[in-house]
């Protein structure tokens, strides 16, 4: 089981805020709140960061295969019917 270091810290919220917080949330479930809206907001912060580097990294002249939808279609088509190994249930039936 992997052990998770915590650390305290200390923050303002505007007083309408924690108005909320303390309406809408019960006491012992504020922490979790604000700590899975903190790692929301960050997951979105860094996803963000990794676009703007990786910006201009596709060149359409280096995928021709993937001119068209229908192209790209296909692609998805190909690569997704790797992801299972068994049909599904109305595949295996017929009716």
């Amino acid at each position: 089981m992997e052990v998770t270091i915590t650390r305290r810290i200390n923050a303002t919220f505007p007083a309408t805020l924690l108005d909320d917080l303390e309406r809408y949330v019960p006491p012992r479930k504020r922490n979790q709140v604000i700590v899975a809206a903190t790692e929301a907001y960050v997951r979105k912060l860094k996803l963000l960061a990794v676009l703007k580097e990786t910006a201009g990294a596709w060149d359409d002249a280096s995928h021709p295969e993937m001119a068209t939808p229908d192209d790209i279609d296909r692609w998805l088509r190909n690569i997704r019917s790797s992801w299972r190994s068994e049909p599904l249930m109305a595949e295996t039936t017929n009716g």
